[in-house]
């Protein structure tokens, strides 16, 4: 008997042995696996970091490198940890954060139940009052509209400030008068401007979205039809394809726009957008199943709150439509706020961090005594004698120019900076004027911009760094939400058209209307590529 009790017992001492060998390997590989991972997004993030800053390499070869890069450091993530997915894009899902939702979703309750009525309203502007038929107090409604109108007229303007901070030659020129256009006026805006402030009052950024995007269809489609009939006749005009500026773009952290700030912008975006969906649901006593991010390679591109649909679709419409509008209502809430932020470093900040680097050719003028002489990107250091350090010494020296003088002008090549020119070797020049287009004043045929750099301080870092995050927050924010309210399945706005228009058949018909749009939207890319 006692040998059968020692027997049993060294064979659970045995069994027990081999479950701690094999528990132990599974925390090995397990930290393996970690450790692969880690060192996986170090590297990937190293190679985008150094891929976003070579423009040498051009646009085109940057983006197939970054992409490269993502699908495959995906791939080998979801593989290393057995996540959902696949071609890049894996899942980490599960049930943390669920409680805090729950806690968040209990405070505050009059705010939560008014931010997506009032996120509805500047969706879809004075159509909104019927749609929530009367469940709207009228004091909510007209500060909703009051919003809608501020919103256009203060701060869709300075969204041109962020995009200097995307690297897409097309926007470039619209984030070169970025100061000017971020001071709110109705002096010069034109028909199409009141048609557009319009459209927004009557339909929300619904109808702006949408209208936009149909406006520039209709533009990207008459150009390549005029280019079709160029063509035919002989004489091709490619500038009809390559000058029109894509209504649709890829915004990727490392790839077109800054890799630190850009992910830490749609962390923000994505955790405020889902996080509200969560606490929406919650209140209408709607369970949620987990909480989770979706990602591509390194770089975060959705997060998800998977609340039961069941019982979601059992609620009336007006819950419905506050699960579906709240992540648009909080990125409104979001853009205003990092708009606020932005705003107020570019007026008392930004100024200080910068310093003055010099006046720069911009461009030559073709068939002009410049042309094949001078070249965009050299510094101009004299002018007739007179040293230029800024755009104003630059028109005070080019003053007495008139047609038939000659001016003399010494640059530095490109990639020179030292101030005095000494040191590269100053080129001068003796150019003619000549008049342009009847002008009595004489030109050698060169545009010129002043250009600034931040300083080279911890602080001047630090202030640019926060100052690059909240304009990519900020203008972010605000194309979730406006891009977010379209009739698209997997977009809110499907949600909040399928739940208020009987007519499946209309909302197929719009939601068909609205891709061909985006189709035609992303052509200019495939004609830069081309031509």
């Amino acid at each position: 008997m006692l040998r059968l009790k020692a027997y049993i017992a060294l064979t659970k001492l045995y069994y027990e042995f081999m479950n701690q060998g094999k528990k132990s390997k599974i925390k090995a590989k397990t930290h393996y696996a970690n450790a692969a991972v880690a060192g996986l997004f170090v590297l990937a993030f190293a190679i985008l970091g150094l891929d976003y800053y070579a423009s040498v390499l051009g646009i085109a070869t940057q983006a197939i490198i970054a992409l490269a890069t993502l699908l495959i450091s995906g791939t080998l993530i979801q593989r290393l940890k057995s996540l959902n997915g696949g071609y890049g894009l894996y899942m980490f899902g599960g049930k943390r954060g669920i409680k805090a939702v729950d806690r968040i979703s209990k405070k505050n309750l009059a705010f939560w139940k008014s931010m997506p009525v009032w996120g509805i309203v500047l969706g879809f502007g004075l159509l909104a009052y019927p749609l929530l038929k009367g469940r709207i107090d009228k004091r909510l409604f007209a500060f909703s509209i009051v919003s809608l109108l501020l919103f256009l007229y203060f701060i869709v303007p300075c969204t041109a400030l962020p995009l200097q901070f995307v690297n897409i030659p097309q926007l470039q020129g619209i984030a070169g008068s970025a100061s000017a256009e971020c001071i709110p006026s109705f002096s010069g805006l034109t028909s199409y401007g009141y048609l557009v402030y319009g459209i927004t009052l009557v339909s929300g950024f619904s109808g702006f979205i949408i209208f936009s995007l149909m406006y520039n269809a209709a533009s990207v489609l008459f150009n390549t039809v005029s280019y079709a009939f160029s063509v035919y006749s002989g004489a091709p005009q490619a500038s009809l394809l390559t000058s029109q500026v894509p209504g649709v773009a890829p915004v990727i952290p490392g790839i077109d726009i800054p890799l630190i700030a850009g992910i830490l912008a749609l962390v923000i975006i994505l955790t405020i957008h889902e996080m509200s969906h969560g606490v929406l649901a919650r209140i209408a006593k709607v369970k949620l199943k987990q909480i989770g991010v979706l990602l591509f390679g390194v770089i975060p591109i959705g997060a998800f709150v998977e609340p039961d649909e069941r019982a979601v679709l059992k609620l009336d419409k007006g819950k419905q439509n506050a699960i579906s509008a709240a992540g648009i209502s909080s990125n409104f809430i979001a853009a205003i706020v990092f708009f606020l932020l932005m705003f107020s470093m570019f007026i008392f900040i930004v100024p200080t961090i910068y310093y003055n680097k010099g006046v720069f050719i911009n461009g030559v003028i073709p068939n002009t005594p410049s042309n094949g002489i001078l070249a965009a990107g050299e510094q101009i250091i004299y002018w007739n004698g007179q040293k230029i350090s800024n755009i104003t010494d630059l028109e005070t020296a080019g003053q007495s120019d008139m047609p038939g003088s000659v001016v003399r002008v010494a640059i530095l090549s490109k990639g020179c900076s030292a101030p005095s020119g000494l040191a590269c070797g100053a080129l001068n020049y003796s150019i003619p004027a000549v008049s342009l287009n009847g002008s009595q004043r004489g030109y050698i045929g060169i545009t010129a911009i002043q250009e600034e750099a931040v300083s080279n301080t911890a602080y001047a870092k630090a202030a640019y760094f926060l100052y690059t995050l909240f304009s990519l927050s900020f203008l972010l924010n605000f194309l979730v939400a406006i891009v977010n309210l379209l009739p698209i399945p997997g977009f809110d706005g499907w949600r909040l058209y399928k739940t208020n228009i009987r007519s499946s058949a209309v909302v197929r018909a719009v939601t068909v209307i609205i891709v061909l749009g985006l189709i035609l939207n992303t052509l200019p890319w495939l004609y830069i590529a081309l031509l």
